[in-house]
């Protein structure tokens, strides 16, 4: 059998057993970290999926939770044992004796390589294994830092849409906010000046960027009520907000340090603060109360490790834009405990209905306050990676953090030059969102058109966003008894070639939500909204669910 097909085995086996625990792969996760073992939802999800293996380090203790041998686990075998005793699979229990004490006899040992005898020298190895002068190959695996890395955004879902479009099926792409595919032109005097500079981008930049545009990055947050006093100095482009998020984590972060991250949330934040060796502690945004951030929630989650606070507005997924009395209670909580507020504001200038977005570097200088935004979304020009970071507010005593993050600047030696000089110009002059987002604006429309549409497929909710590109639908559970989001979204791409991330994806806790990009034109968009209402309509026949939300709201106005 091939790799990928004992890893699909495994996960089977897996999820059999997690089930018959009645544990979520959330509660195992935590069960293993508790047990000295870290493992994130999304290791659990991989495995069980089979895109990856189990990972060796892991493996014992993940056997003993669900109390099952490691070999079972590994190769379905039904016994294994340790250097004293076997441990065998509970459903062998009663029935297969002779195996388990035959496996204890022999004092096997479960290895990824097989079942061995430890009492034999050459270890049941074939002999062309055994020869000194061969060498003996293992499996390359990933680093194990990567167990607790998800990014399914960019994950299976996407791979089977490839592979689809490589057959020949053409795909509704919803799935990433990338304005380009989508017939949204970067402004023409940023690709102008870009190419007019391209002579003077042919070497490194300074490592935190060149000067023009760090200044034009600080005026432009002067121009809106910088509180602390800053300069070029603290200002660093990165090849995309991406990176600097990277950096950020690798320079503030020790092993079992903690950083709060909205839930749901952009999973960059995630996957970066748990490859820093740190974890991602979650807090609850409300989606009763247009997904404002959970200011109770987020007070219950601080601790002594807690190092900063991740806040994302507007947000991505849910797109709401988040009000200066939240912002300032966050604050709050940031003096009290000492810890750094990490702001993206990266959809700062994607804002409908005529709402204003207020930086957090303009509400305090008695924190410190690292902004991350860019050109990406307001400017359409994703595949340049421009992008920044500024740091404000009280910095007197972050001195080795900032050295650290030159350190790390300094190791990439610079961001991508060409694009740095798209950035003073995009800072001033004419902002072509606004007319996009405006009320006879194309991207005001389609985000209108896919609201009604989603609320008006039968349990199927959705708030209105006032930012981003995006909107958050909830899945109502008790039309749709769902237990896996991801195996639903992957029937959607299936059966009406529509791409969709899964709510879980962007680390909200329950199978009911998934995001919808609404960058398409108004006629696509009308497209996927069709295939989804069809495919709803389909799945409530399945549950025998059709008509109960309309037969539960007229019980309710009865009562």
């Amino acid at each position: 059998m091939t790799a990928t097909t004992d890893y699909k085995a495994q996960g089977k086996r897996l999820n059999k057993l997690r089930k018959a625990k009645g544990l979520t792969a959330e509660q195992l996760a935590t069960a293993m970290t508790e047990a000295g073992a870290k493992a994130s939802r999304g290791a659990i999800s991989n495995w069980e999926r089979g895109i990856n293996g189990i990972v060796s380090s892991k493996l014992p203790t993940l056997a003993r939770i669900l109390d099952c041998s490691e070999g079972f686990l590994l190769r379905g075998e039904l016994a294994a044992v340790t250097n004293t005793e076997a441990t065998v699979h509970p459903e062998t229990r009663a029935g297969d004796a002779n195996v388990a004490n035959t496996a204890t006899a022999k004092n096997v040992v479960s290895t990824h390589s097989g079942a061995v005898s430890s009492d034999d020298p050459a270890n049941n190895l074939p002999s062309s294994m055994t020869n000194k002068s061969d060498p003996v190959m293992h499996t390359l695996k990933k680093s194990d830092k990567l167990q607790n890395v998800c990014y399914d955004i960019r994950g299976p879902l996407l791979k089977t849409a490839t592979k689809m479009e490589a057959e020949g099926q053409r795909i509704l792409k919803l799935n990433v906010g990338n304005p380009a595919p989508f017939g949204l032109e970067a402004p023409h005097e940023i690709l102008r000046d870009v190419a007019l500079n391209l002579p003077e981008s042919i070497g490194y930049s300074d490592s935190q960027g060149i000067f023009s545009a760090r200044k034009a990055v600080l005026q432009y947050y002067q121009g809106k009520g910088l509180l602390s006093a800053v300069d070029v100095r603290d200002v660093y482009l990165g090849n995309g907000v991406s990176e600097l998020i990277v950096m950020t984590m690798q320079a503030l972060m020790n092993d079992g340090d903690e950083v709060l991250i909205p839930m749901p949330d952009y999973p960059l934040w995630t996957a970066a603060a748990n490859l820093a060796g740190g974890s991602a502690v979650h807090y609850r945004c409300n989606e009763d109360d247009n997904w404002q951030p959970d200011i109770e929630d987020i007070k219950s989650k601080i601790t002594d490790k807690t190092k900063g606070i991740v806040v994302i507005n507007p947000n991505n997924p849910t797109g709401a834009l988040y009000s200066d009395a939240v912002l300032r209670e966050i604050i709050e909580l940031a003096k009290q405990h000492n810890l750094v507020i990490m702001a993206d504001e990266i959809y700062d200038r994607v804002l409908y209905d005529e709402v204003t977005h207020t930086p957090m570097c303009t509400l305090t200088d008695e924190v410190l306050v690292l902004t991350y935004n860019g050109l990406s979304k307001s400017h359409r020009i994703a595949g340049f990676r421009a992008g920044w970071l500024m740091l404000s507010g009280k910095k007197d005593h972050a001195g080795d953090f900032i050295e650290g993050l030159d350190m790390l600047a300094s190791m990439r030696l610079c961001a991508n030059v060409p694009a740095q000089y798209a950035i003073q110009t995009a800072m001033g002059g004419y902002q072509s969102m606004k007319a996009l987002t405006s009320e006879s604006g194309r991207l005001y429309k389609q985000r209108a058109m896919a609201i009604e549409r989603l609320n008006a497929i039968e349990g199927i909710s959705c708030t209105m966003p006032q930012g981003a590109f995006y909107c958050f639908p909830k899945i109502d559970l008790d039309v749709y008894p769902i237990q896996d989001d991801m195996k639903l979204m992957m029937e959607l791409l299936i059966d009406e070639k529509v791409l969709m991330v899964q709510g879980t994806g962007f680390n909200w806790d329950a199978p009911d939500h998934f995001r919808v990009v609404f960058l398409p034109n108004l006629h696509d968009l009308e497209d996927a909204m069709d295939r989804l209402e069809r495919f709803f309509a389909k799945k409530r026949r399945e549950y025998g669910t059709e008509g109960l939300k309309n037969s539960r709201t007229l019980v309710d106005a009865e009562a």
